[in-house]
């Protein structure tokens, strides 16, 4: 007797071929689509007539590496469909973590006030303290660039000396080992933004002898878009892996035409047999720390440090030219009317305004107002959070529309209630899965829900290597009513849970269906190819 039967829905199987009526029986942690299973007996049975059942969305784009950790049920991600997460990206991660201190720095979503700290020093025991804990979703890890090199050589801006590279080689060995999918890094942020491409290619070739990917958020999605691109696509074919270029979306003040030349760079790639990857989250605004508006020298260093610095009066005229005279990446969006504070733990009253508006309220000039704002949250400065114009709508859409992007959430997961009720990233963190379908497929009618769902499910685990996830026989599974389907997140309330979904089984077990079951059934995803 089968474990579980899901009856009478249309099948919507990850292929992107038109839906079909079935039935699908799970068994043993695996799924069959069956024409007819209405003689077929089980003592579970789930009525899907007139709903839609499809293979659990992943996550291709999630930093949701510490938050899983203090609570794996992860219920922002199972209450949207998603059933497996692709963690550690940008260059950001918590392993490993020799010296913890500085980890933290680059782990989003790490939070002094839960008083939960590290267990772990390796990827290894990273990934056991993680499973130990329980996980209702199943997890890709990738190892973070930024970690591996903190762990070797600290905040220093320049290039590492043969032993330092040894030791970053030899902890991306250690990860991949341990069961990382691949290679991230963040080439914006600190410390990744201090690596040349003959780091990246030499820690890129251990991933590429275990069959990983080289996953990243490029160097700059400005000025130097295409020089960006070019350098991520030199460095998958240099070291022997397939790459994922992370939220792709040309910044708005990008050159004319680089769009264009970018995804011509790399459908060429693709025709000399190189495998790219693309992805991007369906929302023109992006998140980023307010401590992204400094310089990178404000915010290096182990927390306490970066606190004393923040607080310092003489930080302010130390950065007031690089705030008034801008180059950074995010400042060169404009005025200080396109950012919006998302997530403050010590000015709850100047969220959803503009940092415009909370220069005005503060009393204090714009380099003021960030340092402020950053400083009065203490040691937890990373966790003030803006959000800003991350690429036009025209952009966006031709990006998402793209055959080979996949769709992710760039948030992390989190809860309504518990220890996570007070972590914010982004809207997508709640509902961009649903979001994704109901305005690209259902409302806006750009692509069909089948495509929705393959750029969901199918495309994210094989741009990534995640071996036998997107389909219906991984048991991974979603029964959702498209006529309900809905994120009810905004901008200004970006913590509800989405309307629509009503079951969601990982491994073959239910971990959601009208509210959370509390199962644990998540396991460490494998790569789809093995160690060379």
């Amino acid at each position: 007797m089968p474990d579980y039967v899901i009856r009478g829905g249309a099948v919507i199987d990850g292929s992107g071929r038109p839906a079909f009526d079935a039935d699908v029986v799970v068994n043993g942690g695996r799924a069959q689509v069956v024409d007819d299973a209405g003689s077929v007996e089980s003592a579970r049975v789930w009525d899907a007539a007139g709903k839609a059942v499809c293979p659990g969305f992943i996550d291709v784009h999630s930093h949701a590496d510490f938050p899983i950790y203090v609570d794996g049920l992860s219920q922002s991600g199972a209450r949207q469909g998603l059933t497996t997460l692709v963690t550690g990206n940008c260059g950001h991660g918590p392993a490993p973590a020799p010296r913890r201190d500085l980890a933290k720095t680059v782990t989003i979503g790490f939070d002094e006030d839960w008083g939960i700290d590290f267990a772990w020093e390796t990827f290894e025991e990273y990934l056991d303290a993680l499973f130990e804990r329980g996980q209702s979703l199943n997890v890709a890890p990738l190892v973070a660039h930024g970690a591996v090199r903190l762990a070797a050589m600290g905040f220093d801006a320049r290039e590492p000396t043969q032993a330092e590279l040894d030791t970053m080689r030899s902890l991306v060995d250690e990860a991949m080992s341990a069961g990382a999918i691949g290679l991230s890094t963040g080439l914006e942020y600190s410390p990744g933004q201090h690596a040349a491409q003959p780091e990246l290619v030499a820690l890129a070739e251990v991933s590429a002898r275990y069959g990983g990917c080289y996953a990243s958020h490029i160097r700059n999605r400005g000025d130097h878009f295409e020089d960006a691109v070019r350098e991520a696509v030199s460095i998958g074919r240099q070291a022997g892996l397939q790459v994922q270029l992370s939220h792709l979306a040309p910044r708005p003040y990008a050159p004319d035409g680089a769009f264009d030349r970018a995804l011509e760079m790399i459908e060429a790639a693709r025709a000399d047999g190189r495998k790219v990857g693309i992805d991007t989250f369906p929302d023109p605004w992006g998140p980023a720390h307010i401590t992204d508006l400094l310089p990178p020298w404000v915010h290096e260093g182990p927390k306490d440090e970066v606190a004393a610095r923040l607080r310092d009066p003489r930080t302010a005229e130390r950065c007031r030219d690089y705030v008034e005279r801008p180059t950074n990446f995010l400042l060169r969006l404009g005025s200080f009317d396109n950012f919006y504070l998302s997530h403050s733990k010590a000015h709850p009253e100047l969220v959803e305004r503009t940092l415009e508006e909370a220069s005005q309220a503060l009393g204090l000039d714009h380099t003021e107002t960030i340092l402020r704002l950053a400083a009065d949250d203490g040691e937890d400065s990373a966790g003030v959070l803006i959000r800003h114009v991350f690429a036009t709508q025209r952009d966006l859409d031709r990006l998402l529309l793209d055959p080979h992007c996949s769709v992710g959430s760039d948030g992390a997961v989190a809860s309504m209630e518990g220890i996570l009720r007070g972590l914010v990233m982004n809207r997508s963190s709640y509902g961009y899965a649903p979001r994704f379908i109901r305005e690209y497929a259902l409302d806006r009618k750009l692509i069909s829900v089948e495509e929705a769902v393959r750029k969901l499910t199918s495309l994210p685990a094989d741009s990534v290597g995640i071996r036998g996830r997107g389909r219906i026989e991984a048991a991974d599974l979603v029964v959702m009513d498209l006529d309900e389907l809905q994120d009810n997140t905004t901008d200004a309330v970006p913590q509800a849970y989405p309307s629509g979904i009503e079951m969601v089984m990982v491994n073959g077990e239910v971990v959601f269906g009208g509210g959370h079951t509390g199962l644990t059934p998540g396991r460490l995803a494998e790569r789809a190819a093995r160690v060379i």
